[in-house]
């Protein structure tokens, strides 16, 4: 993320996503006095009128089909003992999105970017088929994780998913039939997201079949499934990046979703031989499984980046991670401003530069950026070392990546306490303190999506005004760098 820097002061570090024209942010030094009153910015607004969500439906839905996959690779490597530890933690996630996502798309879910709850019979009824094939399939699952399970378990897994994975096709195609409209979501992307999901679906079918192979529990056609899924994960994905109008696949909208197919098509391209063996009909060891699960996980990250690029830059773009995101920084991150200690840390610092001029706060973040340049000083270590900074670093971490940073500004802007160094000090000239600070008690500002190139990740900034909870008076605000492809 920019770490508290303005677009003009980060430009050099980031890449900019989204189409829509940024705000201009004014130069240091040519901003409103501190210590004039400031004129209340404006609130952000999404007209919920015109998102239904559509984008999020169909990338969810379709999204069923991979961890339909990814439960059959989990638990044929669990119940064969190949990488235990990382089998189990596949199938956990697996289990847990495969429920979180059926019943978003029947009752809703704004975390998930799908409010409200679905009202079309057709569709209620697809999701419903769906949930009655994953049911017994989720149980197994369940008692091999409990460690209640069987090899009985594992062969139920292996003869039932199947089915599931044919009706998971069918809702992914009813969701998107029923979503494709020119407000939000055209048929043409709606068809290229499709494309673009059903990848990840063919990664983990790779490393399903190799175990199946490696344990003996394919059949005569399992040797041909692998080199028919390898042969089509290769020219969809050839096609997403070159386009091929007679599928209905569009070329790339942007250079961005162009690089990131290229970064994949590198990835599959310089790896895709630990294969070859097995195609060949040799049995694969324990080791090629391992191999083929660890270039899934690429694979299906690399797609997962695709996958966010292409959904920030085609209509619909903002509710498709703003919605989410403002269900997460309300619902959650919200309780982390309502911390005593970090209430009574902004107050002790407002108290403190109560006298501070514009000129001066001018020379702390020179100071600071001076020692963020030298590798640190005594500025930076100070709040670095501050009791709410460990707090708060405590509670990122508690997020296991969904926030990657975050930083507490008191009302002139300067920082109270902070995750991770950030490259300034002063952010009162930055709309993340504008349109929380000085425009209420309830106020919520989401950023635009950057690449963020120290974490390989797509991110956003929700900040949030913080008050006095004895007054119900503004008395800073807090930014959460966020991972919006976990969003997505």
């Amino acid at each position: 993320m920019s770490h508290g820097t303005s677009t003009t002061k980060s430009s050099s570090r980031h890449t900019k996503l989204a189409t829509t024209a940024c705000a201009t942010i004014m130069a240091l030094g040519t901003v409103v006095s501190v210590g004039v009153a400031p004129t209340p910015a404006s609130a952000q607004f999404i007209d919920r009128a015109l998102y239904d969500g559509g984008k999020a439906r169909v990338n969810r839905s379709a999204s069923l089909r991979s961890l339909t996959e990814r439960v059959a690779s989990a638990s044929c490597r669990l119940e064969a003992g190949i990488d235990q530890a990382t089998a189990q933690a596949d199938l956990t996630s697996a289990r847990e999105d495969f429920d979180a996502i059926l019943v978003g798309l029947e009752k809703g879910d704004n975390a998930l970017g799908m409010p409200g709850a679905e009202t079309r019979p057709r569709t209620v009824a697809a999701i419903q088929a769906t949930a009655e094939l994953w049911q017994p399939i989720e149980v197994a699952a369940n008692r091999m994780l409990d460690g209640s399970g069987s090899a009985a378990d594992a062969t139920m897994i292996s003869q039932s998913y199947g089915d599931l994975f044919e009706q998971t096709v069918v809702l992914a195609a009813d969701v998107s039939g029923q979503y494709s409209d020119p407000q939000e979501l055209l048929q043409s992307d709606a068809t290229v997201l499709n494309f673009a999901v059903r990848q990840r679906a063919l990664a983990y079918r790779m490393t399903r079949v190799m175990c199946e192979l490696a344990t003996g529990t394919g059949d005569d056609g399992t040797v041909s499934e692998l080199g028919d899924t390898l042969d089509l994960f290769e020219r969809t994905l050839a096609a997403l990046r070159d386009g091929f109008p007679d599928a209905g696949i569009n070329p790339p909208p942007n250079d961005a979703v162009r690089n990131s197919l290229e970064q994949t098509l590198e990835i599959w391209e310089t790896q895709r031989g630990i294969f070859s063996a097995a195609v060949s009909g040799q049995q694969p060891s324990s080791d090629d499984v391992i191999a083929a699960a660890a270039l899934t996980g690429k694979l299906s990250v690399a797609m997962n980046n695709t996958i966010t690029l292409y959904l920030i830059a085609t209509p619909g773009q903002d509710g498709v991670y703003r919605v989410p995101l403002e269900a997460y920084a309300r619902g959650e991150l919200a309780k982390w401003i309502e911390d005593p200690a970090l209430i009574e840390a902004i107050k002790v610092q407002n108290d403190r530069h109560t006298g501070l001029t514009e000129d001066e706060v001018i020379a702390l973040d020179q100071q600071w950026r001076a020692e963020a340049g030298d590798g640190g000083g005594p500025l930076i270590s100070e709040l670095l070392a501050h009791p709410v900074s460990a707090w708060l670093r405590g509670q990122q971490t508690a997020t296991a990546g969904f926030v990657t940073e975050v930083f507490v500004m008191d009302d002139k802007g300067l920082n109270v306490a902070q995750s991770v160094e950030t490259s300034d000090y002063w952010q009162g000239d930055e709309a993340k303190w504008k349109e929380t600070y000085q425009v209420g008690p309830d106020a919520l500002h989401i950023s635009e999506v950057e690449f963020d190139d120290s974490t390989g990740f797509y991110q956003s900034q929700a900040s949030l005004a913080i008050k006095d909870p004895s007054s119900g008076e503004v008395i800073g605000a807090i930014t959460f760098g966020i991972n919006v492809q976990n969003l997505m």
